[in-house]
């Protein structure tokens, strides 16, 4: 009977001993998707500059989920300013200004960014250059709307090369914001 008893706790320690495992790893996969601070950086290597007639930098652009341009502004813009129309492009409710104009650039980890593959998402971006002191400015704000809303917006900042810089420049300025 003992032995039986041994067998049973010994069960009971193994499948309490699985459950937590089980329960564990998949609390380590959600904290995998907590927002981050960080976004991702690209270098303007599709002339997105003159696709969005972005004249003046920092120009930001807001994509809502069908692809279409429903904010456009150049100059430093704040968070509280920006936060009216990620909601409402997130709901589907903002008028359209213009059809988003496609693009592929490789973001600083690697990756390949098509703007028509992102179609669903909506994308905050940011035309900025390294020498532009509202664009310097402007990362906090940008970084607290990352931290807000994270996986419910893309945010792309693409660096126009506006004082000649290169991708080791951009991370130098910016490093503390960057998805690498």
């Amino acid at each position: 009977m003992s032995k039986n008893k041994n067998r049973f706790k010994t069960l009971i320690i193994l499948t309490i001993t699985i459950v937590s495992i089980i329960f564990l790893s998949g609390c380590t996969e959600e904290n995998n998707n907590i927002p981050s601070d960080k976004w991702l950086f690209a270098m303007d290597d599709d002339n997105v500059q003159y696709k969005y007639q972005a004249s003046g930098i920092p120009t930001l652009v807001i994509i809502d989920k069908n692809g279409d341009i429903i904010y456009y502004s150049q100059g430093k813009q704040s968070k509280e300013a920006l936060i009216p129309y990620i909601e409402k492009a997130k709901q589907g409710t903002a008028d359209s200004l213009a059809e988003s104009v496609d693009f592929t650039v490789t973001t600083f980890n690697n990756q390949t960014f098509t703007l028509s593959e992102k179609k669903g998402n909506v994308i905050l971006l940011d035309i900025m250059g390294v020498g532009c002191p509202p664009c310097v400015a402007q990362m906090p704000d940008l970084q607290e709307i990352q931290i807000e809303y994270g996986n419910e917006i893309i945010l792309l900042s693409i660096d126009v090369r506006f004082t000649g810089e290169n991708q080791q420049k951009v991370i130098e300025t910016y490093g503390e914001y960057i998805l690498l």
